[in-house]
């Protein structure tokens, strides 16, 4: 091809390009997807209208309404302590609404519309300016137009400690607020109690309520089980979901006859608020507790959080055995540590209890003859020194108990009999007296002056030795708490000296990980946030099911879901109980809800059986393995209260199968398709 051509065939190109290049008209917004909501200034309030829902925000006192159809929601005005800020090495509370500059203008990313309040030119006591400024997000999304609130901090010389923002919902006149408390709980309006979420206490642990300083956060089972709590208001229902739950919390109140407040709080990450904090709100015309939990379901779906047991069963097919099969927990040996908090010199004899592996091999057996023809045997007290001594440094398994040729025989038994086992392992109390104890390697808290955050040393009564909260309430005695950056080398460390010495478990119940929140370190060497925290507690679990095969946890608190097939038990509710944690989770991690000793609500929930210490309960453990062996993988798709005193209940699961139990009578009836079986 000549150059004279080649010019003309560019030239023609050119000419075709600008012929064709025409721009086509705008589209309109709701062809291209975006929210259909128009947002309004006038008379000192900003309105954000949608089709469904409109928003009012005061642009004084910041305070919110919420019209979603018939129903309005209030969230109430900025007040004195709105923001806990730290500012040359002082603390003050302030009113957001108290900003010398207050900018509010429409904003829009094209999936969510609203507005963008700019707060900035705070002042401290003395009325100097702060170098902080907060930045609000409040918006309509998606067709069912949800509200979605973000703060994000921009912290310079000043930092954000604590934030309150929304303000909580008026739940005056509302039916009940739906709490995941443990498994979940519904508080009336005028509950004639005042009630608060440390009194779902373990049982036992009731006489350390009035003395308790724990403070409500999320993933303490006690007050946070999931990351989303409601309201009924006649026939709708409103559900508050928190989209960064590992550094949060909520305020809350009930005094006897009410009413109930709870609202959002935001914590700091080593010191500062550091990223964007997102609230979700949801209106649902017509719906109860059973609408707001499978709302949630829907968003731990989306978001990946859920992981159904059968994904978990075609990554570890061992899991499937779980299906149907009672639980036993084993204990060898319990030998509290002399001089501590448990060790009681006047008793001597209570301070120790030994039974050697052969004892218990036995006792597996004398199980089977009794009807047990399969069962998940979970072994604990097997280390060096005990039950709760010397973690993360367990090993050899305890001498008296009968060191590793016991414990390989043991482990034979349980492949003998057809049992599956475990062992019951802890990595996060940090025992003074373990061998590789270094306090480098303890969690640092942020000053050494400051009373001890810690959980659960604020409960059991801690102390800080420096910078290290330190607490002595277990049998090991003196410990501080390990930084989860370290937990899996020893966790690996562990087990593989015992693949060294011929013992492969089947799985590994990791204590505590599924039910105390996630742990911050201040030290500079390793700072670690909740959110790697929870980070390195999930390789843990990871490396678990890869290498030993069923993972499992205590309680449960919905961030290890993903990671455990199975927890232990947590108390259900404690005002009108409800079982909000299983219509969300049943068919994605097991759980007894009360086992064999409850089984009233373990049979309601689908609960897997569990053998007592005492085995006689061996009918009881029979009807719940029949049940749990049908609907074990199947979503829990309804549950009501069939009398006004909430005593009557029935569950419905996904193949029609429903369980009625009435606890005054102590009955219940399984019937499937109304068929009683």
């Amino acid at each position: 091809m000549n150059l004279r051509c080649t010019l003309a065939i560019v030239a023609l190109g050119g000419l075709l390009s600008c012929v064709f290049a025409e721009e086509l008209p705008r589209v309109p917004r709701d062809q291209w997807g975006a929210p259909q909501v128009v947002v309004s200034h006038s008379s000192g309030a900003w309105v954000i209208a949608g089709r469904k829902n409109q928003v009012t925000l005061d642009e004084s006192s910041l305070a919110m309404t919420v019209k979603a159809g018939s129903v309005s929601w209030m969230l109430g005005p900025s007040s004195a302590n709105d923001v806990l800020v730290r500012s040359r090495g002082e603390d003050l509370f302030l009113r957001i609404a108290d900003a010398a500059k207050v900018e509010i203008v429409p904003y829009d990313t094209g999936a969510r519309t609203g507005v963008k309040v700019r707060l900035d030119r705070f002042r401290d006591k003395s009325g100097s300016d702060l170098d902080l400024a907060l930045c609000l997000t409040v918006c309509l999304e998606g067709k069912d137009e949800e509200l979605v609130c973000e703060a994000v901090a921009i912290e310079r010389e000043a930092s954000v400690r604590q934030l309150e923002w929304p303000q909580p919902v008026d739940a005056r006149g509302v039916n009940y607020t739906a709490l995941n408390h443990v498994r979940g709980n519904l508080l009336p309006g005028d509950w004639p109690q005042e009630y608060h979420p440390y009194r779902n206490v373990p049982s036992g642990q009731e006489s350390l309520i009035a003395a308790d300083k724990s403070v409500i956060q999320s993933n303490l089972i006690e007050c946070w089980s999931m990351s989303w709590w409601g309201f009924q208001k006649g026939e709708s229902a409103m559900v508050v979901i928190v989209q960064t739950p590992d550094d949060a919390a909520y305020t809350f109140s009930h005094p006897a006859g009410g009413p109930t407040v709870i609202g959002p709080r935001w914590l700091a990450s080593l010191g500062k608020l550091g990223y964007p904090r997102s609230v979700r709100m949801c209106f649902l015309p017509k719906a109860n507790y059973v609408a707001m939990a499978k709302r949630y379901r829907r968003h731990v779906m989306d978001t990946g959080q859920f992981v159904s047991l059968k994904e978990k069963i075609a990554r570890e097919p061992l899991v499937a055995q779980l299906v149907g099969t009672p639980h036993i927990r084993q204990h060898a040996l319990r030998n509290y540590k002399p001089g501590s908090h448990r060790f009681d010199p006047k008793t001597p004899g209570s301070n120790y209890n030994l039974a050697t592996f052969d004892t218990l091999a036995q006792r597996l057996r004398e199980l089977k003859a009794k009807g047990i023809d399969r069962a998940f045997v979970t072994l604990a007290g097997w280390p060096y020194m005990g039950y709760d001594r010397q973690h993360p440094d367990v090993l050899p398994p305890s001498p008296v108990a009968g060191g590793w040729e016991g414990l390989k025989r043991w482990v034979d038994t349980c492949k003998e009999l057809g049992y599956m086992y475990n062992l019951h392992d802890q990595y996060r109390d940090y025992y003074v007296d373990a061998p590789s104890y270094d306090p480098q390697f303890a969690t640092f808290e942020e000053d050494a002056t400051s009373q001890p955050a810690a959980f659960p040393g604020t409960r059991f009564g801690g102390w800080k030795e420096g910078q290290i909260p330190f607490m002595d309430y277990w049998d090991g005695g003196k410990m501080a708490y390990l930084n989860m950056r370290f937990a899996l080398e020893h966790l690996v460390k562990n087990y593989q000296v015992m693949f060294d010495h011929g013992v492969k478990m089947q799985g590994s119940y990791l204590d505590v990980f599924g039910y105390v929140p996630p742990t911050e370190d201040f030290n500079p060497e390793h700072p670690l946030t909740r959110t790697e925290s929870i980070k390195y507690q999930a390789q843990c679990f990871r490396w678990a099911r890869n290498n030993l095969g069923i993972v499992g946890t205590e309680a449960g608190a919905d961030w290890v879901v993903p990671y455990v097939d199975y927890a232990s038990d947590a108390r259900a509710g404690g005002c009108i109980p409800a079982p909000l944690y299983t219509l969300v989770y049943h068919d994605a991690i097991m759980t007894p809800e009360g086992g064999s000793g409850d089984y009233l609500r373990c049979l309601l929930n689908g609960g897997f059986p569990t053998v007592g210490r005492n085995q006689d309960n061996i009918a009881r453990v029979l009807e719940i393995q029949k049940l749990h062996s049908k609907v074990a993988l199947l979503e829990i798709t309804n549950h009501e209260f069939l009398d006004k005193k909430f005593r009557k209940e029935r569950s419905t699961f996904a193949d029609g199968t429903t369980v009625t139990i009435d606890r005054d009578a102590g009955t219940f009836e399984i019937a499937v398709n109304g068929e009683r079986q």
